[in-house]
């Protein structure tokens, strides 16, 4: 394996442990207290079959949340630790994810590409864990390109769901309640839609293809993709007078870029050191930027 997919690999797995990890909080603050609610909101999504064995599990959401929050903490710890328990971790979440793709209309493509996308981390030999990664690194040098992978991983995977996210809203209209949009000027999901896409998706996307070029400013694109990420559900907040469970996650995950970013401008005054791919010289030859 070359050392861009190494590192685009550990990049992958921290972001990955770290949503799990924050999936666990979230579900623990946000979703515990309204449990019941949650599981018949995934039961009008469920296949026939799985909306029955969420029917019966109704009397008892509170308690199967709580378990949910434990368990994730755990697989999110797993993930981020090294050798054979990170791998577990890793097989682990995989399987999770397909578990629930019953449950999750066809939303459950997603999972099915993150299944996918997952496997040949599992396949890897994980010698690090994410502290060997970060802070175990600073001591003997900067922890570079492998900040670059996670902000990397991060922005492509963010910018890939808000393409995600603004094609459902385009094309089915019913996909959030039409009475959200009382306070706006819109009629329909189709022009929100639309600026999820201009807003997140291609600022996100732009950062990542910013990282993964030699002379990538990866600093100044993370956070400001992260800017526009925290912005957009700050506005949303405002404008539209609702709430869902995923806008407390994103909203972390814009916060988080933007201290990634100003970690990395601080830590690299020549920020394009950062790179996935190092930076060519004058000369033309390529340098591999700070180690990682």
């Amino acid at each position: 394996m070359s050392e861009f997919a190494i590192k685009l690999s550990n990049g992958y797995r921290v972001v990955w442990g770290l949503f799990f990890l924050a999936s666990a909080g979230f579900n623990a603050v946000i979703t515990l207290p309204n449990a019941e609610r949650v599981l018949q909101a995934f039961e009008g999504l469920s296949v026939p079959g799985a909306d029955a064995l969420l029917r019966g599990l109704l009397p008892y959401s509170a308690g199967l949340i709580a378990v949910v929050v434990v368990f994730e903490a755990l697989v999110g710890a797993l993930i981020l630790s090294k050798g054979s328990w990170a791998r577990l971790g890793i097989g682990v979440s995989i399987a999770w994810i397909v578990v629930l793709i019953p449950f999750l209309s066809w939303y459950g493509v997603v999972n099915i590409l993150l299944a996918v996308t997952l496997v040949p981390v599992f396949k890897r030999h994980l010698d690090r864990s994410l502290y060997d990664m970060t802070f175990g690194r600073l001591r003997g040098g900067r922890p570079g390109r492998v900040m670059a992978a996670i902000a990397f991983a991060a922005t492509a995977l963010t910018g890939a769901s808000a393409v995600f996210g603004g094609v459902a809203l385009m094309t089915n209209d019913n996909l959030v309640p039409r009475e959200f949009l009382e306070k706006t000027f819109f009629s329909s999901w189709v022009i929100p839609g639309i600026l999820l896409i201009a807003l997140v998706a291609v600022p996100m996307l732009l950062a990542a293809v910013v990282i993964a070029r030699p002379f990538g400013d990866s600093a100044l694109a993370t956070m400001a993709a992260g800017g526009f990420l925290a912005a957009w559900i700050v506005g949303q907040l405002m404008i539209l007078d609702y709430g869902m469970l995923l806008q407390p996650a994103m909203l972390l995950t814009g916060l988080a870029l933007i201290g990634l970013g100003a970690v990395m401008y601080v830590r690299v005054p020549h920020s394009a050191r950062w790179s996935l791919v190092g930076r060519p010289n004058p000369r033309g030859r390529l340098h591999q930027g700070a180690p990682g």
